[in-house]
């Protein structure tokens, strides 16, 4: 598959429904807060209202490694969803809506060599000694619940030939926006974090945390203050309203 075709599905699944979507707070418990019923403006890039928008505090990050993250459709309109956000940090990453009614297009296989990110029981541990000099490596990362993504690990064309693998020690989550239905769970942006420190080296896992931490504080901002961010203007003369 190609650069180009990637990058071309990108733009097309990022408008996919992004826009006039209802801003739903999910608690632990997994109730809805009351202002689900409330429409909030919010930003078409990290998916916060325009007052808290981080698309402008967020690097570039640059890597040899290729990122395609298959995030399923229902997490497309999830406000806590954080492998779109690995999207629009790191440069060589795509971002490919998957799921019925999602209206992908079959992709083959990335060209060359390819791993896919699920800590399935038959994945092998993941380690420095994956990132060849010679030719780049394609990390396949399914975003969805553990049924969606070990689904799509299983049966997406885009992990058809791709060998299975699982990072070495998880270690403790910092992300708080849902709660884990497995022990050791990590949200995307941390697992593609801890992989690429193993394939590009661990200065690149810093600056993809830090922009992971500012995400959730302001999502916890938005949980706080709730329904006072409708219809506020988006814009730099816009400060976020004041708890």
């Amino acid at each position: 598959m190609s650069t180009g075709s990637l990058d071309s599905e990108l733009e097309v699944t990022r408008r996919i429904g992004r826009r006039d979507v209802e801003w739903g707070v999910v608690h632990h418990s997994g109730a809805r807060s009351p202002i689900r019923s409330r429409r909030l403006v919010r930003c078409d890039g990290c998916s916060l209202p325009p007052p808290l928008c981080l698309c402008a505090d967020l690097p570039r990050l640059d890597t040899r490694t290729r990122v395609v993250l298959l995030v399923h459709r229902v997490e497309v309109h999830k406000t806590t969803n954080t492998a779109q956000l690995a999207g629009r940090v790191l440069t060589n990453s795509t971002v490919l809506v998957r799921g019925a009614g999602a209206h992908e297009v079959e992709h083959l296989p990335p060209s060359g060599p390819h791993l896919v990110l699920f800590p399935a029981p038959s994945a092998r541990v993941l380690g420095p000694s994956d990132a060849r000099p010679s030719q780049p490596v394609t990390l396949v990362v399914p975003d969805g619940s553990w049924s969606q993504a070990r689904r799509m690990a299983r049966r997406d064309p885009a992990c058809t030939g791709g060998e299975l693998v699982q990072l070495p020690d998880p270690g403790e989550s910092r992300y708080d926006l849902r709660r884990s239905p497995r022990p050791g769970g990590l949200c995307t942006l941390e697992a593609v974090a801890r992989a690429l420190a193993l394939l590009e080296g661990p200065e690149i896992e810093p600056p993809l945390v830090a922009a992971l931490d500012r995400f959730i504080e302001r999502v916890h901002q938005v949980r706080r203050l709730g329904t006072r961010f409708k219809d506020r203007p988006a814009g730099p003369s816009s400060p976020p309203p004041t708890p």
